[in-house]
């Protein structure tokens, strides 16, 4: 069941929090697994930068602005997250 609010954006949502290109900081970076996604919506929600975005048949972190907390990981109901080393 895909997530629906009634919210426009998640808790984080700000409009100067995606303008500085900040990830690069990052030692981890978010993989997520297509078919494990149900499309809940906590990684959304919960996301602290939130550059979770919606990309129609799941949720993926825009890598630009993800610096690698790994909370959308930790919460995912469904382990479609991974936190995966950075290369």
């Amino acid at each position: 069941m895909k997530f629906k609010t009634e919210f426009e954006a998640p808790w984080a949502y700000c409009d100067n929090l995606l303008v500085l290109e900040t990830g690069e900081w990052r030692h981890r970076r978010p993989i997520v697994t297509l078919r494990k996604c149900s499309q809940c919506g906590v990684c959304y929600l919960f996301c602290p930068t939130g550059c979770v975005q919606d990309m129609g048949d799941h949720y993926e972190a825009n890598l630009d602005f993800c610096k690698g907390c790994g909370i959308c990981a930790g919460l995912c109901p469904t382990d479609a997250i991974e936190m995966v080393r950075e290369e």
